[in-house]
C-alpha cells in the first residue's frame, strides 16, 4: 500500500500515515481527485480505469473540516517508486498492511483512523485467501464491509491502542458541537476522562461503548477522571460514575466548584500517576495546567507521549479565557508546561488530534501575544471601559461577538496592569 506520513505541520492530522487523497476542485467527480491526489501528493500515477470503488468515510462531528470520502483500490507494479511530491508529506513509503499495522500496534505510528481500518480489512481479506492483491473487487467488497455504517466511527475512534476517543453532543461553545471523552487502558482496566454529555441519547451511546469494551468480564472501568469543572465536560460523569459504581476523581479547585452539582468522590493532584497494565502499558500523570479553569488538569500518557489536554488547545474553536477564573498569564505559563511534555499528539477536548505539539502551542502563544499587542494599543489610543476598547482591539470581529471578545480583552488587561503597562482609573483602562 501507498501510504504518506503527513507533516507535522499539516492542517488536518498531521505527524499521521494515511492514504493519499483531497478534496474534489471544481468540476471533478472524486475518482479524478482521486488520480490527482495520488499524483500530487506520493507521485504515483494510477488510471482512472483502474480504480475500484472500496465504500466511503465521513470525518467524525468533531472535525472543523467535514469530508464525505469514497476510498478507491487500484493494483500497481510493486516496483513503482514513490515520492514526496506535496509540502502536505514529508516522507512516503510502500508498506504490507499487516506491516503498517504492526507499526501502529507497536506505538511506532500514527495511523489515521479511516487509513487503519482499511489495513485492517485488507489483512484480514488476504490472510483469509479472499485476495492475492490482485482481486481488486472482493477486496474493496473486504474493505467496504468494514467501513462503519454511513462511514462514520459511532463507537468511538482508537489513535492509539488504548487510547479511544468518543465524541459526545454537549452544549459547548460554537463552532464545537461535541466534547471528546476519551477511554484509556489497553487491558483489563480502563480509566474514562470527560465523560460530558448530558443528554440521554449521547449517554446511552457512550455507555453501550463501555459495555462493548466490557463484556464478559474482560475489562473493567477503574475511575472517571475530569480535566476541570466546565459543564461541557462533566455533563454526564455522575451518570455513568453511578452506573458503573465506580468513583469521580479530580482535582480539589474543580471539585469545589462542582460542590452541589457532581460528587466528586477522590482528589487529585500534580503528579499523579495511574498504571492501566495490558498488553501495553498506558500511565497517565495529571499536571496542573490553569488559566481557563481553576484546577484543570492535563493527563499525560508516558508510553505514547500522547497528552489529553482538555480545554488547554482545541482542534476546532478557541479557548476562552473568562475572569476572574480565567488568567491570561496563568493560561500562558500552562501553555508553556504543556509544551514542556515534549508531547508527540495532543487530545484536544474539542476537535480533532493535534500532531505538532510544539507548533500548536507556540501559535497559540504567537497568536495571544499579537492580541496583547492589540489591547495595549488600543488603550494608548484613548482611556476607556472595556465595551469601547473591544471595537478596537478586535477590529475583524461582527458587534454581535463583542460581549464574548469582552471577557479575553479583560483576561488582557488584568495581565498587562499586574505588570504595570496599564492602569485602572475608575472604569476606564488607560496607560500608566
Amino acid at each position: 500500500m501507498a501510504l504518506g506520513h503527513r507533516a507535522r505541520s499539516s492542517r488536518f492530522l498531521g505527524n499521521f500515515w494515511a492514504f493519499p487523497g483531497g478534496a474534489c476542485e471544481a468540476g471533478e467527480e472524486p475518482a479524478d481527485a482521486a488520480v490527482r491526489e495520488t499524483l500530487e501528493e506520493v507521485g504515483l500515477r494510477v488510471p482512472r480505469a483502474a480504480l475500484v470503488l472500496a465504500g466511503r468515510w465521513r470525518t467524525p462531528p468533531f472535525g472543523p473540516l467535514r469530508y464525505d470520502a469514497p476510498t478507491f483500490l487500484a493494483a500497481v507494479a510493486p516496483d513503482t517508486p514513490l515520492a514526496v511530491t506535496s509540502p502536505e508529506h514529508d516522507a512516503v513509503e510502500w508498506l504490507r498492511p499487516a506491516e503498517a499495522l504492526a507499526r501502529w500496534a507497536n506505538d511506532e505510528a500514527l495511523l489515521a483512523p479511516p487509513t487503519r481500518v482499511t489495513l485492517e480489512a485488507l489483512a484480514r481479506a488476504i490472510a483469509e485467501g479472499q485476495g492475492d492483491g490482485l482481486d481488486l473487487p472482493r477486496l474493496a467488497q473486504a474493505v467496504a464491509a468494514a467501513a462503519p455504517p454511513n462511514g462514520e466511527f459511532l463507537d468511538g475512534i482508537d489513535f492509539r491502542p488504548g487510547i479511544r476517543i468518543v465524541p459526545v453532543r454537549t452544549p459547548t461553545l460554537p463552532p464545537a458541537s461535541h466534547t471528546n471523552c476519551y477511554v484509556v487502558g489497553d487491558g483489563a482496566e480502563l480509566v474514562v476522562v470527560d465523560p460530558a454529555s448530558p443528554y440521554p441519547e449521547e449517554r446511552a451511546r457512550l455507555d453501550g461503548v463501555l459495555d462493548a469494551l466490557c463484556a464478559g468480564g474482560r475489562r473493567r472501568v477503574r475511575e472517571v477522571l475530569l480535566t476541570h469543572h466546565h459543564p461541557d465536560h462533566v455533563g454526564g460523569a455522575e451518570h455513568l460514575a453511578r452506573r458503573l459504581g465506580v468513583g469521580i476523581a479530580a482535582h480539589a479547585r474543580t471539585a469545589a466548584h462542582l460542590t452541589g452539582k457532581v460528587r466528586v468522590d477522590r482528589l487529585v493532584d500534580h503528579g499523579e500517576v495511574w498504571d492501566l497494565p495490558g498488553p501495553r502499558l498506558r500511565r497517565l500523570v495529571a499536571h496542573l495546567t490553569e488559566g481557563h479553569a481553576d484546577g484543570h488538569l492535563v493527563f499525560f500518557e508516558s508510553h505514547t507521549r500522547g497528552a489529553i489536554v482538555g480545554d488547554m488547545l482545541a482542534g476546532t474553536g478557541t479557548i476562552v479565557i473568562d475572569p476572574p477564573e480565567g488568567d491570561m498569564a496563568n493560561y500562558l505559563a500552562s501553555l508553556g508546561k504543556v509544551k514542556a511534555l515534549e508531547a508527540d499528539v495532543l487530545y484536544p477536548a474539542h476537535g480533532p488530534p493535534l500532531g505538532d505539539p510544539a507548533g500548536a502551542v507556540d501559535g497559540y502563544v504567537a497568536h495571544r501575544l499579537d492580541r496583547e499587542a492589540k489591547v495595549l494599543a488600543a488603550v494608548q489610543a484613548g482611556a476607556g471601559p472595556v465595551e469601547l476598547l473591544v471595537p478596537r482591539a478586535y477590529p475583524e470581529l461582527e458587534p454581535r461577538i463583542y460581549p464574548l471578545a469582552a471577557r479575553s480583552l479583560l483576561a488582557h488587561l488584568q495581565k498587562l496592569e499586574r505588570e504595570g503597562r496599564v492602569v485602572l482609573d475608575g472604569a476606564a483602562w488607560r496607560a500608566p
